[in-house]
């Protein structure tokens, strides 16, 4: 995998290069955002990590080139993640709230990996997930542990709650958007469900 790395803090860049080194992926680091306009412009990355404090350019403004050119990208926030994040239609693959575990954040890359590489298109009820692209019904975007919560639902997995409520929200005010009559709701003796209405 080529993954770009775009962190202001420079050890931190060469902790995670030599990390993700270490299971034989190519890693180069910049500290702002006109470097990375400037790799995405001159290479082909399989990934990209953006701190949301990277200088010089505005994040989004580097998340938009980004969602533009279908490049996967997980972006790392000083606060947790919120639904009215989630609801922009410039969205990153997924959010990780620092500081995290090193295996947390190579645990991302390798689930985006694997989904970018799937042609499965999984469907439920009216609604269509392509993972490969990241989107629901062919056209609003979604983040990897949306696409995770859903096919948790699906299977009848147990959810952390903690963790997955803010996708929750997220996915039933998508799915309204979509005027689509799935739903995530919270059933007694049954925990979250997905249910047509």
């Amino acid at each position: 995998m080529n993954i770009l790395i775009a962190d202001p803090d420079r050890d931190f860049l060469m902790s995670f290069k030599n990390l993700f080194e270490l299971s034989d992926n190519t890693v180069q680091t910049v500290f702002d955002g006109t470097q990375v306009i400037s790799k995405l412009t001159g290479e082909k990355f399989d990934s990209v990590i953006l701190n949301e404090n990277i200088p010089r350019i505005n994040y989004r403004d580097i998340l938009k080139i980004l969602n533009e050119n279908n490049i996967p990208v997980i972006v790392l926030l000083e606060k947790s993640v919120n639904s009215g994040m989630l609801s922009e239609k410039i969205i990153a693959n997924s959010y990780i709230k620092l500081p995290f575990l090193p295996n947390e954040l190579s645990a991302r890359l390798d689930d985006i990996y694997k989904k970018r590489h799937s042609e499965e298109i999984l469907k439920y009820s009216d609604i269509e997930i392509d993972e490969k692209n990241f989107r629901i019904c062919g056209d609003a975007r979604v983040t990897n542990e949306e696409i995770n919560v859903i096919k948790a639902l699906s299977s009848k997995s147990e959810l952390d709650i903690k963790r997955a409520g803010v996708y929750i929200n997220s996915l039933n005010n998508k799915f309204k958007k979509l005027n689509k009559k799935l739903r995530i709701k919270y059933l007694i003796n049954e925990g979250y469900r997905l249910v047509d209405e």
